[in-house]
């Protein structure tokens, strides 16, 4: 490799900005594995969320909708919108999470809905566009052009990248802008300028507007403040004095990237224009950390938008629940969830290619030790970050620490050939089978899993999430090139595959049609439902845990089954909805005949016995719904995941409404009247 890429240069040394060519040739690459990959998938699950958000952000000025995201990504992707002149309601939203995602999906799929998606997933590019020209000119000018060359080929093939880089969500974005303020501070360490300075303060600020987790670079500058100022001195005095003036310069980056958030939300504390000032919240903070965003929002530190969201995320992050890791479902996210998702996310080459640059970067530290811990401590410093949360980190929140490793890994191995032989011929032939494995899942980035796991096509059995909204034009044209007389599709997300042209009968909680208690013929199911463990959703996959799929989609995205298959859990589930829509109609008696039609096709559904036993209870019916209730809690008793959150909530609401029951029992029929015949005495948890 040392010798190919000292000819190239060696070609081009009469013309040094010739080197830019090698790099527009990459990054031509690059932008034609997204451009080409993206156009054959549809919206990918918050895609529209965003949008909506940050249209009603240029037009409205309003910041309601979806706090958790700060406003950077969403303002890109919706700059273009401005011209198609959307309609927009710009009253404050107020509604949860779900009414948030309906509304998004609603106005974008009322309007030019397709023209828009393309735009705004042009738009939002850019930021993988810059990721790739930061790559090379970080790798350029920490090391030298072999380095530069094999560090933007690994990130112009990283299947990670290619999966989430042209949509409209904010790993990228803060991806991006992590890797720039990392380098502006480099650039400051090594001629302490205010340009320089300056620089890194809006790559800062970029940073925490594009993705809450870039908060990261907080911590990240600190400790490359300290680290920086230990490697190059070793009397203690000017050690700590170095370390100090380090910190201010931290510190002043901090104080300018806070106006900078500012800026970015439009320097108002109000999450909407016109709102009556801000009263000083009361409630009880049950952490520091949220005692300190509370205390942050009482002074108006920081925006309120940025910090309701930074709350959500916190509490999110914060609650451990089950995860789906290696096929198999845990309770909680074991120690090892993240690492196996590393694992089975990246290329097999990619990871021989670590193991070999681990000798280049120790044998290169001694002269280049500020190199080499401005790119090993940002990653594993957000690595730590991550490996803190209760839930299951999958790979897309790891996204900030891939390009400081693919730096290090250019690195390592490009100094290790340098001083063996075969190591020279090794690294191109890895690079090249990174690449392959890489295309080789074109355009399925999303499933992606290396040959050592079977690929896309096996990924579906270890990883879950693998899709996210994105196959339906491949379901399409799968379903035009296999014609089926019944056809159902059975998806996991709001919005209806019809919407793209997918001739079936399709299914889901989010959507309206009901499910019959048997199916036959081809049924197309969301592979995330397979691995989803909430209650509702995993109805409508049971059938299909234990059998193979016929055909995959997408990779393995959507699986394909064929036959007859007993589909009454998922009709249950449809039977209730129908119940609570008859009720809220004043129809009580025929919300009756469905909850109890609903615990006839499914005697073993949780929910179906707790549904009953709400409007039983609704209705005066006590006894009834004392036995529908005991029925849901044995049922809950027996489930191996009972501690997971949405479960104990359940078992908590079924308990209170016993509770009520029990006096309401006791008030008719007197103090010491048995008010549990019927119920299981079982109380072990």
């Amino acid at each position: 490799m040392k010798r190919i890429l000292d000819s190239v240069r060696g070609a081009l040394r009469l013309h040094p900005q010739a080197e830019w060519l090698i790099f527009a040739l990459l990054c031509t690459i690059f932008c034609g594995e997204l451009f080409f990959s993206v156009r054959q998938l549809s919206q990918v699950s918050s895609e529209a969320t965003h949008l909506y958000s940050g249209y009603r952000y240029l037009k409205c000025g309003d910041l309601t909708v979806s706090p958790e995201h700060p406003p950077l990504a969403k303002l890109v992707a919706a700059a273009p919108l401005l011209f198609m002149n959307f309609a927009v309601n710009c009253s404050p939203f107020k509604g949860d999470a779900v009414e948030q995602d309906v509304i998004s999906l609603r106005w974008l799929y009322s309007q030019n809905w397709r023209s828009a998606l393309a735009r705004a997933r042009m738009a939002v590019s850019v930021f993988a566009v810059g990721l790739c020209l930061l790559v090379w000119t970080v790798a350029r000018r920490m090391f030298d052009l072999p380095t530069a060359v094999t560090a933007t080929v690994l990130l112009v093939f990283e299947p990670n990248l290619l999966a989430f880089g042209p949509f409209v969500l904010t790993d990228v974005p803060v991806t991006c802008m992590l890797l720039f303020a990392v380098f502006g501070f480099y650039l400051w360490a090594r001629n302490r300028t205010t340009p320089f300075l300056l620089l890194t303060a809006l790559a800062t600020g970029l940073t925490l507007l594009a993705k809450h987790s870039g908060v990261a670079v907080v911590p990240i500058l600190c400790v490359l403040a300290v680290a920086d100022a230990l490697i190059h001195y070793t009397c203690s005095r000017s050690t700590l004095r170095a370390v100090l003036r380090n910190l201010l310069a931290v510190a002043m980056i901090f104080a300018f990237a806070l106006g900078i958030v500012w800026g970015g939300y439009g320097m108002r504390f109000a999450a909407y224009p016109g709102a009556v000032q801000f009263q000083e919240a009361r409630q009880e903070a049950a952490s520091n950390s949220a005692r300190v965003l509370l205390a942050m929002k009482n002074y108006h530190v920081l925006p309120e938008a940025y910090l309701e969201g930074f709350a959500g995320v916190l509490s999110i992050s914060s609650h451990s629940g089950p995860a789906f890791v290696a096929g198999k479902i845990y309770p909680r996210a074991p120690w090892f969830s993240t690492p196996f998702n590393l694992l089975i996310r990246s290329t097999t080459a990619s990871w021989l290619m670590i193991l070999a640059s681990a000798f280049g970067v120790a044998i290169s530290f001694s002269q280049r030790r500020r190199e080499v811990l401005f790119l090993l401590l940002p990653a594993g410093i957000f690595l730590a970050v991550c490996l803190r949360s209760n839930v299951n980190v999958t790979v897309r929140y790891l996204l900030p620490m891939f390009p400081f490793v693919l730096i290090a890994v250019a690195a390592g191995c490009v100094e290790l050939a340098r001083r063996v032989r075969w190591v020279g011929y090794a690294v191109p032939c890895l690079v090249l089978l990174h690449a392959v494995s890489s295309l080789h899942a074109y355009p399925n980035y999303l499933s992606y899993a290396n040959e050592f796991w079977g690929g896309p096509t096996k990924a579906y059995k270890y990883l879950s999430w693998l899709d996210a909204g994105q196959p339906y034009l491949e379901a399409k044209a799968y379903l035009e090139q296999h014609p089926a007389e019944n056809c159902w599709f059975i998806t996991g997300w709001q919005w209806d595959p019809r919407l793209y042209g997918i001739p079936c009968q399709t299914f889901g909680f989010y959507l309206p049609n009901q499910m019959p208690p048997r199916v036959h013929g081809t049924v197309i199911l969301s592979s995330t439902l397979l691995t989803d463990v909430r209650l509702i959703e995993s109805g409508f996959a049971a059938p299909f845990k234990d059998i193979t799929p016929k055909d995959k989609i997408g990779g393995s995205s959507l699986l394909v089954y064929e036959g007859d298959f007993d589909t009454r859990l998922a009709a249950a589930n449809g039977e209730g909805d129908q119940m609570v829509k008859a009720f809220s109609a004043g129809q009580p008696y025929v919300a009756l005949m469905h909850g109890q039609r609903a615990v006839d096709l499914a005697p073993d559904s949780v929910l179906a016995h707790a549904n009953l036993c709400s409007l039983m209870a609704e209705m005066r019916q006590v006894d009834s719904a004392l036995s529908q209730c005991s029925t849901a809690r044995s049922l809950l008793l027996q489930d191996p995941l009972r501690e997971e959150p949405i479960r104990k909530n359940y078992m908590d609401s079924i308990e209170a409404l016993q509770s009520t029951l029990r006096a309401q029992y006791r008030a008719v029929y007197g103090p010491d009247a048995a008010t549990e015949p019927q119920e299981s005495r079982d109380d072990s948890r």
